[in-house]
Protein backbone atom coordinates (compact mmCIF):
# COMPACT_ATOMS: atom_id res chain seq x y z
CA UNK A 1 0.00 0.00 0.00
CA UNK A 2 1.22 3.12 -0.76
CA UNK A 3 1.86 5.93 1.74
CA UNK A 4 -1.11 8.32 0.14
CA UNK A 5 -3.27 5.47 0.33
CA UNK A 6 -2.15 4.60 3.80
CA UNK A 7 -3.20 8.32 4.83
CA UNK A 8 -6.51 8.62 3.28
CA UNK A 9 -7.49 4.75 4.54
CA UNK A 10 -9.00 6.22 8.05
CA UNK A 11 -10.70 9.11 6.49
CA UNK A 12 -12.20 7.04 3.51
CA UNK A 13 -13.46 4.09 6.47
CA UNK A 14 -14.72 7.45 8.72
CA UNK A 15 -16.56 8.92 5.80
CA UNK A 16 -18.56 5.33 5.00
CA UNK A 17 -19.17 5.08 8.30
CA UNK A 18 -20.87 8.06 8.54
CA UNK A 19 -22.42 9.04 5.70
CA UNK A 20 -25.82 7.91 6.08
CA UNK A 21 -25.88 9.33 9.16
CA UNK A 22 -28.29 13.09 9.17
CA UNK A 23 -26.51 16.00 10.16
CA UNK A 24 -27.28 16.84 13.51
CA UNK A 25 -30.46 18.43 14.23
CA UNK A 26 -31.33 17.53 10.56
CA UNK A 27 -34.80 15.80 10.24
CA UNK A 28 -34.77 12.50 8.57
CA UNK A 29 -36.16 12.11 5.28
CA UNK A 30 -39.55 10.52 5.20
CA UNK A 31 -39.83 7.20 2.64
CA UNK A 32 -42.01 8.01 -0.28
CA UNK A 33 -45.38 6.85 -1.06
CA UNK A 34 -46.56 4.38 -3.24
CA UNK A 35 -47.77 6.81 -5.18
CA UNK A 36 -44.82 9.21 -5.07
CA UNK A 37 -42.57 6.24 -6.56
CA UNK A 38 -44.46 4.93 -9.21
CA UNK A 39 -45.31 9.05 -10.64
CA UNK A 40 -41.33 9.12 -10.60
CA UNK A 41 -40.62 5.70 -12.13
CA UNK A 42 -43.65 6.01 -14.57
CA UNK A 43 -44.78 9.90 -15.65
CA UNK A 44 -42.38 12.35 -14.36
CA UNK A 45 -40.43 11.73 -17.51
CA UNK A 46 -43.19 13.29 -19.40
CA UNK A 47 -45.33 15.17 -16.80
CA UNK A 48 -43.52 18.52 -15.49
CA UNK A 49 -44.91 20.75 -12.78
CA UNK A 50 -46.67 22.93 -15.62
CA UNK A 51 -48.69 20.05 -16.54
CA UNK A 52 -50.74 20.20 -13.42
CA UNK A 53 -50.63 23.75 -13.46
CA UNK A 54 -51.72 24.64 -16.49
CA UNK A 55 -54.74 26.88 -17.06
CA UNK A 56 -56.35 24.71 -19.49
CA UNK A 57 -55.81 21.48 -17.09
CA UNK A 58 -58.01 18.87 -17.64
CA UNK A 59 -58.49 17.73 -13.82
CA UNK A 60 -60.94 19.73 -11.82
CA UNK A 61 -61.85 17.36 -8.85
CA UNK A 62 -61.10 14.41 -7.17
CA UNK A 63 -62.88 11.75 -9.37
CA UNK A 64 -61.45 13.63 -12.52
CA UNK A 65 -57.71 13.27 -10.73
CA UNK A 66 -58.52 9.30 -10.01
CA UNK A 67 -59.72 9.05 -14.24
CA UNK A 68 -56.79 10.77 -15.55
CA UNK A 69 -54.27 8.63 -13.87
CA UNK A 70 -56.42 5.52 -14.89
CA UNK A 71 -56.77 7.04 -18.52
CA UNK A 72 -52.80 7.26 -18.36
CA UNK A 73 -51.89 4.14 -17.01
CA UNK A 74 -53.90 2.44 -19.26
CA UNK A 75 -52.16 4.17 -22.41
CA UNK A 76 -48.83 3.12 -21.15
CA UNK A 77 -50.12 -0.53 -20.57
CA UNK A 78 -48.54 -0.13 -17.02
CA UNK A 79 -51.32 -2.75 -15.19
CA UNK A 80 -52.12 -0.66 -12.08
CA UNK A 81 -54.53 -1.67 -10.20
CA UNK A 82 -57.22 0.22 -8.62
CA UNK A 83 -54.76 1.15 -5.40
CA UNK A 84 -52.05 1.89 -7.64
CA UNK A 85 -54.30 4.45 -9.28
CA UNK A 86 -55.58 6.01 -6.38
CA UNK A 87 -51.94 5.92 -4.52
CA UNK A 88 -50.83 7.70 -7.53
CA UNK A 89 -53.92 10.05 -7.46
CA UNK A 90 -53.61 10.51 -4.02
CA UNK A 91 -49.91 11.50 -4.72
CA UNK A 92 -50.64 14.61 -7.39
CA UNK A 93 -53.68 15.26 -4.78
CA UNK A 94 -51.12 16.25 -2.03
CA UNK A 95 -48.39 17.86 -3.92
CA UNK A 96 -50.60 20.20 -6.74
CA UNK A 97 -54.22 19.98 -7.03
CA UNK A 98 -55.36 19.69 -3.04
CA UNK A 99 -58.79 18.54 -3.96
CA UNK A 100 -60.98 17.83 -0.72
CA UNK A 101 -60.45 14.75 0.84
CA UNK A 102 -59.76 11.85 -1.67
CA UNK A 103 -63.56 9.80 -1.30
CA UNK A 104 -63.18 6.20 -1.76
CA UNK A 105 -66.58 4.37 -2.96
Amino acid sequence: MGPLLRHFRPAALLLALTAGLPAEGAMPLAEPSRGEMLYSLHCIACHSREIHWRDQRVVRNWAGLVAEVARWQAIDRLGWDRQDIEATAGHLNRLYYRFPAEVRP
